[in-house]
């Protein structure tokens, strides 16, 4: 009963922000949320609101491992370096945390709001992890699941993503606004996105750590927005050819092509131009890049999870 509370909770705050119910996120639509390559290529893990975190094999598209997560898994991160995922989630009785490959240990991640997280990102060294929760808390922690430090987001508006400057400490997180944040939590930077009260959903620094891209929900009468942010969040260009939200955006390894998961996986260069598309039959909502660079890996509102090789073009699927 209390998950049910603060799930109504959470779609009325969502519909006052953005004048809109978002239909997709509801309680009892089975949606594979997120999905992540492992940094050696080996495994992929994808993760919803089916109660179970599968574990699949990149070579034969297989399932390695499950395990049981109740209710919704928002947001997995695979370590860059570890054998080790880090694992968001809301309305759930379990915990975000941090699993462990090898050895199958679970850390629960303390400090969350019981509303849960859409936002978890590890730094560029792996040392600390970073967890945004949906009462707009920033929380960060170490290797072993120990809380550092936590700060606010401004406001008490749920963070729905957040990733770390490739090369420094530094973390951008997006809910109303895009808010720039140093480790010790000082906010270096406040910009307001577009003049609509649009929520922005996902966001993906650039290899170089000069620009970074942001994808936003749109509205009935906005399209959803792809953009592009120099380091000091100075707007580059926006671009509005999809006809849904950008539910996630990831770059490869080389930082050349950048993926957006929305009505249609689309490729961008990291100059904003559209490269290839893959028309889907349903919303994206995952997606990841091996790390060859070859591969893009998708999951979605039907639970479908597609792979793709690097023009857009579907290779094979995972039943």
């Amino acid at each position: 009963m209390k998950i049910k509370i603060r799930f109504l909770k959470c779609i009325i705050l969502l519909t006052v922000f953005n004048n809109q119910l978002f239909a997709q996120d509801a309680i009892d639509k089975k949606i594979l949320w997120t999905t992540d390559w492992s940094s050696d290529g080996k495994f992929m893990a994808v993760g919803g609101n089916l109660d179970t975190l599968k574990i699949y094999s990149g070579k034969n598209l297989k399932l390695y491992k499950s395990f049981p997560i109740k209710s919704t898994i928002t947001r997995i991160k695979w370590h860059p370096s570890k054998n080790s995922i880090a694992v968001a989630t809301q309305l759930s009785e379990d915990k975000s945390c941090i699993i462990n490959l090898d050895t199958n240990e679970k850390i629960e991640l303390n400090g969350i709001s019981p509303d849960g997280a859409r936002g978890i990102d590890w730094n560029y060294t792996g040392e600390y992890l970073v967890v945004a929760d949906n009462e707009g808390q920033v929380l960060i922690y170490d290797v072993k699941g120990n809380l550092v430090r936590s700060f606010k987001n401004e406001n008490s508006k749920g963070i729905t993503a957040v990733d770390w400057h490739p090369k420094k400490n530094i973390v951008v997180a997006v809910s109303d606004k895009i808010r720039l944040f140093d480790i010790q939590g000082n906010l270096i930077k406040s910009v307001k996105h577009r003049t609509e009260e649009v929520m922005l959903l996902s966001v993906a620094w650039h290899k170089s750590g000069s620009f970074f891209v942001t994808g936003d929900y749109g509205d009935a009468q906005n399209k959803s927005l792809l953009q592009y942010w120099n380091e000091q969040a100075e707007l580059l260009r926006s671009i509005d050819i999809s006809k849904g939200e950008y539910r996630n955006l990831t770059w490869n390894s080389k930082g050349s092509r950048l993926a957006a998961a929305s009505d249609a996986l689309r490729i961008f260069d990291a100059k904003g131009r559209l490269i290839s598309e893959g028309r889907s039959k349903d919303y994206l909502w995952g997606v990841s890049w091996n790390k060859e660079g070859n591969r893009i890996i998708t999951s979605s509102m039907e639970q479908n999870i597609i792979l793709w090789n690097k023009r857009a073009e579907k290779i094979g699927s995972i039943e």
